[in-house]
C-alpha cells in the first residue's frame, strides 16, 4: 500500500494524528493479510485406491484443481488406503494404528473421501476417534444402498452411471442391433454397479435383448469378444478381477476386449476411453473430484450443500473415440449434441489455422503496401537513394568503430611493450576457435572485434609494473591482476553488444575453468564462452612471444603447457578444438607475424616528413 503525503505545513498535533492514522492503516493491512492466511482451509484427502489406478489419479486432479485455485489456495494432505491390492482385516487394523500415530490431535478443516472403502473405514473407525468435528465429503460412492447407515452429516456424491443414456445412444448409432452383452466382474464394486444397471435397463428389455454375462477368466473374455457377430454390442462395465481372481489395471480389460471384438464396445467411465472402445455417456472422475472439493468449500462457507448428490449433470458427458467411430462406420451426425470427440484428426484449416490466418494477414498488408507504393513510386525512388547514402555512411561508421577498437587494443599492447600484431593474432585465433566451436556468424564477428580489448585495463597499471623486467612482487602482482576490473569499468558506459562483449572479455579472460582464476573465481561455464575462447588465444600467443619479463617459449613447451591445463586453466572442449586445428592457428601466426623493428629514425620518435610544396 502506498501513502502519498502532500507538501504542506503540519502542526505538531496534526502531525501526531497523521502518523497515528498511517500506523493504524498499516496495522489493518497486516491484519487483513494474516486473516487471509488464517482462512485458507487445511484438508485431508483419503483415497480408497492407490495412484496407479487412473480413476484415483483423475479424482485427485479434480480435487486439487479446486483446492489450489487462486481464490482458495488450501493446504492438503493425501493418504491412499490401496484397497484394490490390500483388503484384509489385519491390513485395515495396521492402517488404523498408523493413522492414529499420524493424526491423533491433528486438526483438519475438512476431509474428502473417494470411493466406498474410504467412506466405510472412516464411518467405522476413524471419524469418532480421529476426526470428530471435521466436515466430511465423500465422492465416487457406488449407489445410495452402499452408503453406511451411520454416516451422520457426511455429504455423499453418488457415482451415478448413465447406463440409459449410453444404451440409448448406442442403439441410435447402431440401428439393427438385436442383442447387448453386459460384461462386469464379480467384485463388491461390480455387484453394486450391477444393481444400479439392472434398475436402469428395464425400459430397454422391450426394444433389445440384454444379457448380463457371468464372470469369466481372461482367456474366456477374449474368446467371447472374438465370437461376436453383426447385430450385437458389448457394454463393458468394470472388470478389475476375472473369475479366477486375477487382478487387472483399470484400462487393461477394456483395451483387449475392444481390440478383439468385431462389434462396437461401449463403456461407462472416462478412464476406459483410450482403450479403443467407442465410448458412451461416461462418468468423469475429474468431475467427481471437482464436485467433492467444491461441496466441501460450500459447506465450510455455510451454504448448506445437499446431503446426497446423485444427479448426472456435471459428472457425466457423452464422449466418443473418433478412430472407433470410423472403424464401425458410425456417422458423427448420430452423436448426441455437445458430445466430446477424442483423437479426431484436425482438418487442414485447423491444423494450419495460424499459418493460413497469418498468410491472409500478410497478403492483406502486402496489398495495402503495393497500393501505397504505386501511388508514391517517384517519391520512394528519392527515399531509396537517400537510404543508400545512409546505409553507406552507417557501414563506414561501423567499420570505423571496429578499426578504433582494434587500434585502441594495439596502443594498449604497445604500452606494455607487446607488439600491435599480438591483438590482431588473438582476434584471429579467437574467430577461428569460435567458428570451430559452432558460433553463429554474428558471434564470430563479435569476438573478433571485441578480443583486441581484452587488456584495455592495462591503461590503469603503472609503467613501473608493466615494464619491470624481473619477477613481480606479491603486491605488484595483485595490482596487475586489477587490470581486469579496470577494463570492465572503462567499458561499462555502454550496453551495445560489441562494447558489452568487450567488457565481459576484459573482466573474465583471466578466470580459470577450475575456478582458481581472477578476479571473481568463476568456474566452468560460469565464465562467458567468448572469454574462455579469448583466454586460450591470448595465452597461446603470449607464451610464443618474448616479453620484457620473459623469453618466448619453444613451440613444444607451449603446446605441452596448454595440454596440461586442459580442464585447469582452459575449457577442455576449446583445448580439443585448438589441437584439432593447430595447423590453421599456426598459419595465422605466420601470416600475422611481427614485422622487423624499424630503426628509431623511422619509428614513432623519428623526424617528421612533411609533403613537398609544388611551385606555382
Amino acid at each position: 500500500m502506498l501513502f502519498f503525503i502532500m507538501d504542506f505545513p503540519v502542526y505538531p498535533p496534526c502531525k501526531s494524528l497523521v502518523l497515528g492514522l498511517l500506523l493504524l492503516l498499516a496495522t489493518l493491512q497486516t491484519d487483513v493479510a494474516a486473516s487471509d492466511m488464517a482462512h485458507r482451509p487445511c484438508v485431508l484427502v483419503l483415497h480408497s485406491y492407490a495412484p496407479d489406478f487412473s480413476w484415483t489419479r483423475d479424482l485427485h486432479a479434480g480435487i486439487v484443481s479446486v483446492l489450489l485455485a487462486p481464490e482458495v489456495q488450501a493446504s492438503y494432505r493425501v493418504e491412499y488406503i490401496d484397497a484394490k491390492h490390500y483388503s484384509s482385516p489385519a491390513y485395515f487394523d495396521r492402517l488404523l494404528g498408523l493413522y492414529r500415530e499420524k493424526y491423533t490431535g491433528s486438526h483438519f478443516d475438512g476431509i474428502i473421501l473417494t470411493d466406498d472403502h474410504a467412506l466405510d473405514q472412516v464411518v467405522r473407525y476413524y471419524r469418532d476417534e480421529l476426526f470428530p468435528q471435521a466436515p466430511i465429503v465423500a465422492c465416487g460412492i457406488n449407489d445410495p444402498k452402499s452408503v453406511p447407515a451411520n454416516t451422520g452429516d457426511i455429504n455423499i456424491i453418488i457415482e451415478r452411471v448413465a447406463h440409459q443414456e449410453t444404451l440409448n445412444a448406442a442403439l441410435r448409432q447402431n440401428p439393427g442391433t438385436r442383442k447387448v452383452y453386459v460384461m462386469i466382474d464379480n467384485t463388491l464394486t461390480g455387484q453394486s454397479i450391477l444393481r444400479d444397471f439392472s434398475e436402469q435397463v428395464q425400459p430397454f428389455t422391450s426394444r433389445v435383448e440384454v444379457e448380463i454375462l457371468p464372470a469369466m477368466n481372461y482367456d474366456e473374455l477374449i474368446q467371447f469378444a472374438r465370437e461376436r457377430t453383426k447385430g450385437e454390442l458389448i457394454y463393458l462395465l468394470v472388470y478389475f478381477q476375472d473369475a479366477v481372481g486375477q487382478l487387472f489395471e483399470a484400462e487393461e480389460i477394456p483395451r483387449v476386449i475392444a481390440a478383439n471384438s468385431p462389434v462396437p464396445v461401449y463403456v461407462a467411465w472416462d478412464f476406459q476411453m483410450h482403450s479403443g472402445a467407442v465410448g458412451g455417456c461416461v462418468t468423469s472422475a475429474f468431475g467427481h473430484g471437482q464436485k467433492a472439493a467444491q461441496t466441501l468449500l460450500d459447506r465450510l462457507a455455510g451454504k448448506g450443500p445437499p446431503a446426497m448428490y446423485d444427479k448426472l449433470q456435471g459428472l457425466n458427458q457423452h464422449t466418443y473415440n473418433y478412430a472407433a467411430l470410423q472403424r464401425f462406420s458410425i456417422p458423427l451426425s448420430s452423436l448426441p449434441e455437445n458430445s466430446v470427440l477424442l483423437d479426431r484428426p484436425l482438418s487442414y484449416f485447423e491444423a494450419h489455422r495460424s499459418v493460413i490466418l497469418t498468410a491472409l494477414a500478410i497478403i492483406s498488408v502486402l496489398g495495402v503496401i503495393i497500393a501505397l507504393l504505386i501511388q508514391n513510386v517517384i517519391r520512394q525512388r528519392k527515399i531509396n537513394l537517400g537510404n543508400a547514402e545512409i546505409l553507406a555512411l552507417s557501414r563506414e561508421v561501423i567499420e570505423t568503430q571496429l578499426e578504433l577498437m582494434s587500434t585502441l587494443g594495439e596502443v594498449i599492447e604497445t604500452r606494455s611493450h607487446d607488439t600491435a600484431n599480438h591483438v590482431r593474432r588473438v582476434a584471429a585465433y579467437s574467430a577461428l576457435l569460435g567458428e570451430k566451436y559452432g558460433l553463429a556468424a554474428e558471434d564470430i564477428l563479435l569476438i573478433e572485434a571485441a578480443a583486441p580489448m581484452h587488456d584495455v585495463g592495462k591503461i590503469g597499471i603503472p609503467d613501473s609494473i608493466l615494464h619491470k623486467p624481473g619477477k613481480l612482487t606479491t603486491e605488484e602482482y595483485e595490482k596487475i591482476k586489477h587490470h581486469t576490473v579496470i577494463g570492465q569499468r572503462i567499458l561499462h558506459t555502454s550496453n551495445r553488444k560489441l562494447i558489452s562483449s568487450a567488457r565481459t572479455i576484459a573482466l573474465q579472460h583471466h578466470e580459470r575453468w577450475d575456478g582458481t582464476g581472477y578476479p571473481c573465481g568463476l568456474k566452468g561455464e560460469e565464465i562467458s564462452l567468448l572469454a574462455r575462447i579469448c583466454a586460450l588465444a591470448d595465452v597461446y600467443d603470449a607464451l610464443s612471444l618474448s616479453r620484457v619479463y620473459k623469453k618466448a617459449w619453444p613451440r613444444d613447451k607451449v603446446l605441452q603447457f596448454i595440454r596440461q591445463e586442459r580442464g585447469g586453466m582452459f575449457d577442455p572442449q576449446i583445448v580439443d578444438l585448438f589441437f584439432e586445428h593447430l595447423d590453421e592457428l599456426e598459419a595465422i601466426k605466420l601470416r600475422l607475424s611481427d614485422p622487423v623493428s624499424l630503426p628509431d629514425s623511422e619509428g614513432i620518435l623519428g623526424p617528421v616528413h612533411c609533403p613537398k610544396r609544388e611551385c606555382i
